[in-house]
Formats: structure tokens, C-alpha cells, sequence
């Protein structure tokens, strides 16, 4: 059959396999795969499971394209078919602003990929870097804005965040992990093929990257809902990798911290799903003291947002190593010292993460009859934590194939000494040796408490505790997790940042296009004689133009 006949080979041509596209596939089928053991304990329609396979293989578009026309095409797929899948669960309100946000997404790519063809007639990644050294200063100005736009409105960089949080506390419990593991990274996909391939807003995406990770992070600290916590600090995450692309040395942190936040984000989401499917509950407010009930998702858990906060002896420390050490090759001073500070402070939201799930007072006695999860949750959670503690021991066994990477993309390499060592110009890593110690210092201290167990009394109830002298009963609130972090508004620049929100501007914007288009319809009334009379003046005005 001769494939010009639908326009076939055409396609196939615009498809390529690199590297860098074999990555992020390596990611989307890792997700996949881990969130398809999620499937037996919901009971989702038929039309749910073929469009996440819709979406899944939207992504595989995206990341194999070879023109700015196919991954446009891959990336409004992407969009339509998250929206379907977001239908079945988010509300009204939460739809709207998915879909509004989506379509300015898809406008601004597609018009800064029309100013690309403009110039030299092209839709190749491989033209796209002539095709912008074409444009004016001015041009290539708004194209790039037009760009970033659109990225940004995907990555939910701050400002552009507005429909994500919602979008994620609302979703399937069983799509959400997929959501933010990989439906994310498509912006950072596109935000590479951008940096690579045409130009690199240096400065501009390390402030925003670091703006996004310090407001998001603050952000978090103040929800009470699990899902929404972990919304800002999906967010938090992917400002490192926008800043850390704003160096020219910054891609080999851009890709581990990548590769770190979707095996975390699967592993905490999943966790969060299990404590939903076991408690029907998502707040803080309303759980507490689950270790006892599920010790295994605890300890999965605690893995999780070691992880998350970039400390040794897992993985998440390596990528933090990697994007610090580029900071400070670039001479990024202020952005470094802005990024180390919004990774400190993410402890407060990741131990109210922990605590008001796990090691806060229960908050009702429906939480001690709650059972571990099944394993259908287990499961996952257990092969990303695995993995998450493998490359903690051996953090460069994942360099060999990232410098492919770089080599292909013509970009100096990442240094290590073996599997187990990172190297950088100013010091190295060995998560061998640290990952040992930690295992020593942790066994030691683990029999420390084993040996005081003993002599610790067992509290009859959850209210067999000192309370002030008094007697607590089911009205006392005695759960602490679900306020934690409100004795920040104390701190000035703290203070503005939890006070004040985006939904302000979008708020105001919609009052205006309301009011704009209540004027229009004003003048537009449906009457014929009216629709007549403005048609006959704009013809008259077209005429006097033209004399003229």
C-alpha cells in the first residue's frame, strides 16, 4: 500500500528516535506500568482505561516527534484527552479552568510554532535554531514569550498554576499518580527541545524556576488536604528543573531531577490513593495515627519524602547534588541560595505530610480499625522505593546513559569516578559509603528504642493521655497536623505569600471579560435590523479608509 496515500510516510519521517526521546519514554511506560496495578481495586469505565491509553500514547507522540507540527499535534491530544479523563471526577469549576488554561496553552504554541515557520518555512527541531536567528530582536521577543507561555501553563509555574492544584486534588485517585509523574514532564520535554534547540533564556527561567519552587513550597505548608499538599510540591519540584535548565551546564541536573521526581510523585500519590481507598479520607484534620494500622505504607511513605527533600542516603540527594553543583559552576549565587532555602523549607510541609497522616493523634475511633492497604498498592510503591534506595547507593548508574544524552545534544558531559561516585569541580559524592553509614547509625538507634519498648506503657485509648488536668472526650480536637505551618504568617515575606493568590488576577480578568462581553452582546443584540444597520457602517468606514 503506498503510504503517501494518507499522508503516512510523511509522518513516520517526522518521527525520531534519540536519546533524550527514549528518556522520557522510559518514564511514561515505568508510569504506566505502575499505575496499571492500581486498576483491579477501581472500578472505572471502559472509556476511562482506553483514554488513559489514548493519553499515554499521546505522550510517545510528543517525545518522538521530529517538527514542531507533530508535537503540536501530540500535545493537544495530550490536552483533550486529560480533560476526558478529568470529566469523570473534577468539578464545574475545576473543568473550566482546566479547559480556558488549556486553550491558551494551545494558542500560544501553535502561534509561536506559525512564527517559527515564517521565517525559513520549516517545522524541523533541526531548522527551528535558523529559523529564530531569522527573526528581528522584537519578533524573537514574543516568540519566545509565546513559548514559554505555553510551557509554563503546563508545568504550572507560579502565576500559571491556577488550574493544577484543583485539577489534582479532584482527579481519579488512580489517575492522579500518572498525572503528575509524567503529564507534567511533557513540559519540561518541551522546555528542553526549546533550550536545545533555539534559544536559552538563561536568567529568565532560573528566576522563575526558583520563584515557583519557594512560593509553591509555602504554599504547601498551609493545606490541610493531602492531594492539594502534594499538588504544590509537584510544583515546588519542577521549579528546580526550570531553574536548573537556565544554566548552560544545567541539563544533566535537569534530566535526574526528572527521573527523581516521577518515581517519587508515583510513590507518594499511590500512598496517598491506598490512605483514600482504606480511610475514605484525604485531610489531615480528619486521619492520624495510621503507623500502627498500615506500617508498611508508613515506612513506603517515609522512603517517599526522604527522597522528596533531597536527603541522603536516597536518591533525591543526588539530584539535589547535581543541580546545586551547576548552580554554582554558573556563578548563580542568589538563585542557589534561594533554592537550598526552598529546599530546607520543604521539611514543614513534608513532615506534616507524614505526621498528619501517620504519627498525629487519631482524630475519630472509626481510624483503629482501619487495615493495611492491598496489594495491589503495595506493590508499586515498593518497586519505586527499591529503585529510589538503589540509585541512592549507586547515584552515577544512571549517568552513563545521561551523558548519551549530552553527547548527542553536543553538551559537556557529566563527571563520576564509578557507579557509586559524583563528581563535581568543588567536591563528590560516594552514596556507597553514606548509604552504609546511614544503615550502621540507623540499626544502632533502632535498637536503642527496640530496648526501651519494654519498658514503655501501652495508653488503654486515645484518650489516655495528660491533657492539662482535664478529661478529653470526641469533641477535643486533639490532632496537631492540620494547623501546622499556620504560626508562619508570622514572617513577613511568609506572610505575603500565604495571603495572597493568583485566583485574585484570574478573578478580576473574568470580571472584566464578563463585562466585555456583556457590552458586546449589548451591541450584537440577535436583531436583524440592528446586526444590518452596524454592518452597513463598518462597510461605510472600510470605504472612507480606502478614499483616504
Amino acid at each position: 500500500m503506498d503510504l503517501t496515500l494518507f499522508g503516512l510516510a510523511d509522518i513516520v519521517l517526522s518521527l525520531k528516535v534519540t536519546n533524550l526521546a527514549n528518556f522520557f519514554a522510559l518514564l511514561i511506560s515505568f508510569s504506566f506500568i505502575m499505575v496499571l496495578f492500581l486498576i483491579p481495586k477501581y472500578r472505572l469505565t471502559k472509556s476511562f482505561y482506553a483514554l488513559l491509553t489514548l493519553l499515554a500514547t499521546s505522550l510517545f507522540l510528543i517525545v518522538y516527534a521530529a517538527d514542531y507540527l507533530l508535537f503540536f499535534i501530540g500535545w493537544e491530544v495530550m490536552s483533550i484527552t486529560t480533560y476526558f479523563l478529568l470529566s469523570f471526577s473534577l468539578s464545574k469549576e475545576a473543568l473550566q479552568k482546566y479547559i480556558i488554561f488549556a486553550m491558551a496553552s494551545a494558542l500560544s504554541l501553535f502561534t509561536a510554532i506559525l512564527m517559527l515557520y515564517s521565517t525559513n518555512q520549516s517545522f524541523l527541531y533541526i531548522d527551528a535554531k535558523e529559523s529564530f536567528s531569522a527573526m528581528s530582536a522584537g519578533m524573537g521577543i514574543v516568540f519566545t514569550g509565546f513559548m514559554l507561555f505555553a510551557i509554563f501553563i503546563k508545568l504550572g509555574t507560579i502565576g500559571f498554576h491556577y488550574w493544577l492544584v484543583d485539577a489534582y486534588e479532584e482527579s481519579q485517585n488512580l489517575f492522579t499518580p500518572f498525572l503528575s509523574a509524567v503529564v507534567s514532564k511533557m513540559g519540561i520535554y518541551a522546555l528542553i527541545i526549546f533550550v536545545v534547540n533555539i534559544t536559552q533564556p538563561a536568567y529568565l527561567l532560573a528566576v522563575m524556576g526558583v520563584m515557583t519552587s519557594v512560593i509553591a513550597t509555602f504554599k504547601a505548608i498551609q493545606e490541610d488536604s493531602a492531594k492539594r499538599l502534594l499538588a504544590y510540591s509537584s510544583i515546588a519540584q519542577l521549579g528546580y528543573i526550570v531553574t536548573v535548565l537556565g544554566v548552560a551546564n544545567g541539563l544533566g541536573g535537569a534530566l535526574y531531577q526528572s527521573l527523581i521526581h516521577t518515581a517519587v510523585k508515583l510513590l507518594l500519590f499511590i500512598n496517598v490513593a491506598g490512605i483514600i481507598y482504606a480511610t475514605g479520607k484525604e485531610k489531615f484534620s480528619e486521619l492520624g495515627g495510621l503507623i500502627y494500622r498500615m506500617p508498611q505504607s508508613f515506612v513506603l511513605l517515609l522512603i517517599g519524602i526522604i527522597a522528596l527533600a533531597g536527603m541522603p542516603p536516597l536518591a533525591g540527594f543526588a539530584s539535589k547534588f547535581m543541580i546545586y553543583t551547576s548552580l554554582l559552576d554558573a556563578k548563580y549565587l542568589l538563585i542557589l541560595s534561594a533554592v537550598m532555602f526552598s529546599s530546607a523549607s520543604a521539611f514543614l510541609y513534608i513532615y506534616k505530610l507524614i505526621y498528619g497522616i501517620y504519627l498525629g493523634h487519631p482524630t475519630n475511633k472509626k481510624l483503629e480499625s482501619v487495615k493495611e492497604v492491598p496489594l495491589s498498592f503495595l506493590i508499586p510503591q515498593y518497586i519505586v522505593a527499591l529503585l529510589l534506595i538503589v540509585l541512592g547507593t549507586f547515584p552515577a548508574l544512571v549517568v552513563p546513559y545521561f551523558n548519551r544524552i549530552m553527547e548527542e545534544l553536543s553538551m559537556h558531559s557529566i563527571t563520576f569516578d564509578n557507579a557509586a561516585t559524583l563528581v563535581s569541580f568543588y567536591t563528590q559524592y560516594n552514596g556507597l559509603v553514606v548509604m552504609s553509614a546511614f544503615i550502621v547509625i540507623f540499626v544502632i538507634v533502632l535498637l536503642f528504642f527496640v530496648s526501651l519498648r519494654s519498658k514503655a506503657k501501652e495508653a488503654k485509648n486515645r484518650f489516655d493521655i495528660a491533657y492539662c488536668g482535664e478529661e478529653p472526650n470526641e469533641a477535643t480536637h486533639l490532632h496537631y497536623g492540620f494547623s501546622m505551618g499556620k504560626e508562619l504568617k508570622r514572617v513577613g515575606f511568609i506572610a505575603v505569600i500565604l495571603k495572597n493568590s493568583s485566583s485574585y488576577f484570574y478573578d478580576f480578568l473574568a470580571r472584566q471579560t464578563l463585562a466585555l462581553s456583556g457590552m458586546i452582546r449589548k451591541i450584537y443584540s440577535g436583531k436583524l435590523s440592528l446586526n444590518f444597520n452596524i454592518a452597513i457602517m463598518f462597510v461605510i468606514i472600510l470605504f472612507w479608509w480606502s478614499v483616504k
